[in-house]
């Protein structure tokens, strides 16, 4: 009986993931109504070692670094109405602001109020310099960041994150989506989602002292340690299985559910935790 829940259960995130990436509308009663798309194209002046913020509702974001000296916002802005007229003149209404403060630079759409039955989303492509902390927020929609040299902190709530070429912190969740990290250079990873795998793999300038944090509760965990790592090491789950290639010495009680232990001596330490599915380092 439990296992016949948790299969309805990841049977309806999937649904949910699904009309969130192709762009469905989730919402009751919005068949039949016409939709408006445009485009909007923005530009400020950006320094390097600053922070973009950038936040959504509705819509996907995707931050990479460049060889700029500014920063470069692409908006796509889909408006669903029962009229195409109305669809377009809510397009019309929404306005994509940049704001700086300091050395933060703020990015967000606004929007007019709705009806019932009316939507609008906004994706964002945004380019930044390298040197740049991305902090990206969406509640329907999956988040990428490529070729970042500054921490990243990634949240959606029905969505997965993806990162490659990486050199900062990484703080990533998500609720429904899963996580899928390549090329991490740092030395204090956090990632973790409800219902969706993770997937990390270090480079190869990684600190051998990472320390990374990893938990979901529906989804495996597959994590590529940097070379010579040493330190401590804990993995447990509930239902799944535990795989390493990791010489670890083992402490405190057996069992084929949890391990804890150590690599060597140093300072570097891995928890990776899932109540439904299976771990693996590498």
């Amino acid at each position: 009986m439990r296992s016949y829940h948790i299969t309805q259960i990841m049977l309806g995130c999937l649904l949910c993931l699904v009309a969130v990436t192709t762009g469905c509308c989730i919402q009751i009663g919005c068949l039949g109504r016409a939709k408006y798309e445009r485009t909007e194209r923005l530009s400020a002046p950006m320094e390097a070692g600053g922070t973009i913020d950038v936040e959504t509702s509705y819509g996907w974001i995707t931050v990479s670094g460049g060889d700029v000296k500014e920063c470069r916002v692409t908006a796509e802005i889909c408006a669903q109405a029962p009229s195409e007229e109305e669809a377009q003149e809510l397009a019309e209404q929404v306005k994509i602001e940049i704001e700086t403060l300091g050395k933060t630079m703020k990015i967000r759409a606004k929007k007019p109020r709705l009806k019932n039955n009316r939507s609008i989303s906004v994706d964002f492509d945004i380019t930044v310099p390298k040197e740049t902390s991305v902090e990206c927020e969406s509640s329907y929609g999956s988040i990428k960041v490529v070729d970042i040299e500054g921490d990243v902190k990634g949240y959606t709530s029905y969505g997965s994150i993806n990162t490659n070429n990486t050199n900062g912190s990484v703080d990533l969740d998500t609720s429904y989506g899963g996580i899928h990290c390549e090329a991490i250079t740092s030395d204090d990873i956090r990632a973790g989602s409800s219902y969706g795998s993770i997937d990390i793999a270090c480079s190869g300038l990684c600190p051998a002292d990472v320390v990374a944090k990893v938990r979901t509760s529906y989804g495996s965990i597959d994590f590529g340690v940097p070379a010579g790592f040493a330190g401590e090491v804990e993995m447990s789950t509930s239902y799944g299985s535990i795989k390493t290639e990791l010489p670890i010495t083992m402490t405190g009680e057996l069992s084929k559910k949890r391990i804890k232990g150590t690599v060597g001596k140093g300072e570097g330490r891995l928890e990776l935790k899932t109540s439904y599915g299976s771990i693996k380092i590498r």
